[in-house]
């Protein structure tokens, strides 16, 4: 994250004292003081929420987001306050690696604008911490508030910080404090070179233990085989939950892995301040930027969804909002990374091009090709782009959208779902792709592998197609595996973001009953009939007549059969009339009904808050062997990389 210009005096600027800056060395001051907006600064203009893309569906019926809801619905803000509150960004209990740059903000609330005073002091382990470097940004965002933003600072030494904020307005005082920790890596005696880190959306215990059964088999209780996840060095657990919520999303969850910092849901990069603008909140410097900034190395985003989704996003992205598919492409554009392989190709045509989900003419492909990006569309140009002379920076689009998922692209391949697209590469070709690519840097590299849709198909009750992505997922983590063999030098990190309202309850038997007749629990269940004649590790047919009874913690009223649906279909659809959520008059018709227990509004399937698996090899995986909060499975990857974000690459 480059600093942003700014004035470095600021002492005649109009709001601001001569005793404003109280300079402690190293070009910053330790004490401030603000007073008002200052000239040149506007109240902001609040921006209009988005809706959620609402298809038409079944006999009028509309087909809605899974994420339409993820963010808060109840109004956030009560009564306006009386008498100053404050607002301390980064929060209490943040962490930090000395040299990580973030924005430093402060907000006051229930002030006059234009002559309240803000006094910030920031202390260190050694006393006065000079980390306030120039003039701050001033914003008013509500007619009673005033925000302070110092851009791009950091703490240049380990210890214990104090944020310390005064606020007098109108007579009255507030005062706030933020306690901030700041660490330095722990380098072990053997240092990763490289990190690849799997992430498996929304693969809770239940989608790994469905993997294994169906790609390996089990009999008399034990499993023929294992996951090549189950086979790595060390074992964990981790915590997910955000900021302003015990529930996650993709977008905060990956940002705490990327960042080491807590988000809140649908944000990524950034600590959620009053900001309307959803590019403008307060960011914490990522893994992308910190590891091209201090070491030069390669970076690679590898998806099945759209390459502007959540999870890859977050790897290198500032938003608050994660539907920002336009700005998260142009970050991407401006850091000039390696590798971004995934669906969303629509976003990237101009608007004239049949499919385009752009409103306007730029042709982000044609940009990009400009950049010293070779752009690959299909499995076949893919296999031939990194074949001899491989590409130095590689734009993988297989899909206008999310990729389809391995059942239907690699399984049913029925070409009413497929259209055109019918020539995507699976995630072990990427993910073979992408180590092609990044691995010739000296440097090392960091590549992020993500199997979106276990996530995509869990949401959707679809319990098959997420186990078979769950399998794909396995058998990318082998490619990995197989070329860091012998390496000694790379770190592999496999997680999911969240767990999943999907459980294996027993089995579903539907040779000699129908629907939940046929579910079989305890004694009853016996063993699944999969079989995977090819040897793939993917059963032949989703659909065995024995197969697993999925079960689900959470869901909409929807009718269900309990069987493989040949054809994917939504559980649920939006009345237009009421604007609720009703069963899906075409998925399972003469199924019984299922009652949900979700709000009338969701269709679908929400994350639950349960801890994830974590799984590591390589140097520093012993790190990974414990209970950790999500931010912290970014420093122990700091850790394994020895990492100083106080050097700068050559």
């Amino acid at each position: 994250m480059s600093e942003s210009p700014r004035q470095q005096d600021g002492l005649d600027k109009p709001g601001i004292s001569r005793r404003a800056l109280l300079r402690t060395g190293g070009g910053g001051a330790a004490v401030a003081a603000i007073v008002g907006l200052g000239g040149g600064s506007a109240l902001a203009t609040r921006e209009q929420p988005t809706r959620a893309v609402k298809r038409t569906s079944a006999e009028g019926l509309l087909d809605a987001d899974p994420h339409a809801h993820t963010a808060r619905t109840a109004a956030s803000k009560a009564r306006r306050p009386s008498s100053p509150q404050i607002r301390i960004l980064p929060i209490d209990r943040a962490k930090f690696l000395a040299g990580a740059r973030f924005d430093l903000r402060v907000e006051a609330s229930g002030v006059d604008p234009q002559t309240a005073r803000i006094d910030i002091s920031v202390q260190g382990p050694n006393g006065p911490a000079p980390v306030l470097i120039g003039e701050p940004v001033r914003t008013s965002i509500e007619e009673d508030s005033l925000e302070v933003t110092y851009e791009g600072v950091s703490y240049e030494e380990p210890g214990q910080y104090k944020v310390w904020v005064n606020v007098r307005s109108r007579g009255r005082t507030a005062r706030a404090e933020a306690g901030h920790e700041v660490v330095v890596a722990k380098a072990g005696e053997k240092q990763a070179k490289n990190i690849i880190f799997f992430l498996g959306d929304g693969m809770g215990s239940p989608a790994i233990t469905a993997a294994r059964i169906l790609s390996k088999g089990i009999s008399e209780g034990k499993y023929h085989g294992l996951l090549e996840m189950d086979r790595m060095e060390y074992r964990g657990l981790v915590g997910t939950s955000g900021v302003d919520s015990i529930a996650t999303d993709s977008a905060n969850s990956m940002s705490a892995y990327m960042t080491g910092h807590k988000s809140s849901v649908n944000a990524m990069g950034v600590y959620e301040g009053n900001e309307p603008d959803p590019n403008k909140h307060p960011r914490v410097e990522n893994i992308a930027e910190l590891l091209t900034r201090t070491r030069g190395m390669s970076i690679g985003v590898v998806a099945t969804s759209d390459v502007q989704d959540a999870t890859p996003a977050a790897v290198f992205a500032h938003t608050r909002r994660r539907a920002e598919y336009q700005v998260i492409m142009d970050q991407f554009l401006e850091q000039e990374l390696d590798v971004w392989m995934g669906g969303g190709a629509s976003f990237f045509w101009p608007q004239s091009e049949p499919g385009s989900s752009r409103d306007d003419d730029r042709d982000v492909v044609k940009e990009f090709e400009q950049a010293g990006y070779t752009h690959v569309g299909s499995r076949a140009e893919l296999k031939s782009a990194v074949q001899g002379g491989v590409p130095d920076k590689l734009l993988g689009l297989f899909h206008p959208r999310n990729m389809n998922v391995y059942v239907d692209r690699q399984l049913i391949k029925q070409p009413e779902v497929l259209g055109e697209w019918d020539d995507q590469p699976t995630l072990m070709e990427m993910t073979e792709a992408a180590l092609k690519v990044v691995e010739r840097n000296e440097n090392g590299f960091f590549l992020m592998v993500e199997a979106a849709s276990i996530d995509k198909m869990e949401h959707p009750l679809d319990g098959p197609r997420a186990t078979y992505d769950t399998i794909e997922f396995d058998q990318a983590i082998g490619v990995a595996k197989a070329w860091a063999e012998g390496r000694d030098d790379t770190l592999i990190v496999v997680t999911a973001d969240h767990n999943h309202s999907m459980s294996i309850v027993g089995t579903h038997d539907r040779r000699n009953a129908e629907g939940r007749n046929a579910n079989g629990v305890y004694g009853d269940a016996g063993f699944p009939t999969y079989s995977d004649d090819d040897g793939d590790g993917f059963p032949d047919d989703p659909n065995p007549d024995v197969g697993l009874f999925f079960g689900w913690s959470n869901h909409p009223d929807h009718t269900d059969d309990f069987q493989h649906n040949t054809v994917f279909q939504a559980p649920a659809l939006i009345d237009p009339d009421t604007g609720e959520a009703v069963d899906n008059p075409e998925r399972d018709p003469d199924a019984e009904l299922q009652t949900g227990n979700l709000p009338v509004t969701s269709t679908t399937c929400v994350h639950t808050v349960e801890d994830v698996s974590i799984f590591a090899s390589g140097p520093g995986a012993a790190r990974f062997n414990a209970f950790l909060d999500n931010t912290e499975v970014f420093y122990a990857m700091a850790d394994a990389l020895g990492l100083d974000p106080l050097a700068e690459s050559g």
